[in-house]
């Protein structure tokens, strides 16, 4: 394998859908005894927006590890119904840090959706999401 940059292709983005999530309790579950500060907020619904992709968000969480370099990890799972009645997981993991040139979350997203459904190739592509801080609303990108 050549491993040249000049050999290979640079990647693009292409916008898929939007989650405006709506958001519930926030827990804090303090200074962990490992090291970092833990909280999680519930995600109580939303809307699916795209052109792709339309429907609702069932439920999900979003958990938060602030470490002390002030870097915080998150992991976010969501479950979610299309428009045409297919059940989704969507699977997220990611930082946030106002030291970079973005202040908000970026995420790696993953899909599970069941093989046999119209929605299946969520669960073969690559995606990547952001939010701007203090912001409901997570833009979903294609990596093509």
């Amino acid at each position: 394998m050549n491993l040249d940059h000049e050999d290979m292709p640079s990647p693009g983005l292409k916008p898929v859908f939007t989650l405006d999530q709506q958001f519930g309790e926030t827990i804090d579950l303090g200074r962990l005894a490992t090291g970092g500060l833990r909280s999680m907020r519930m995600v109580t619904g939303g809307t699916i927006a795209g052109e792709q992709l339309n429907g609702h968000i069932l439920s999900g969480s979003e958990t938060y590890l602030t470490r002390k370099d002030q870097v915080t990890t998150i992991e976010t799972v969501y479950v979610m119904r299309s428009d045409d009645d297919v059940i989704i997981r969507v699977i997220g993991t990611g930082n946030s840090s106002a030291k970079n040139d973005f202040d908000g979350i970026r995420l790696t997203l993953v899909f599970e959706v069941d093989e046999a459904s119209p929605r299946a190739w969520l669960a073969t592509r690559a995606f990547v999401a952001e939010r701007k801080r203090d912001s409901a609303s997570l833009s979903i990108v294609q990596i093509v």
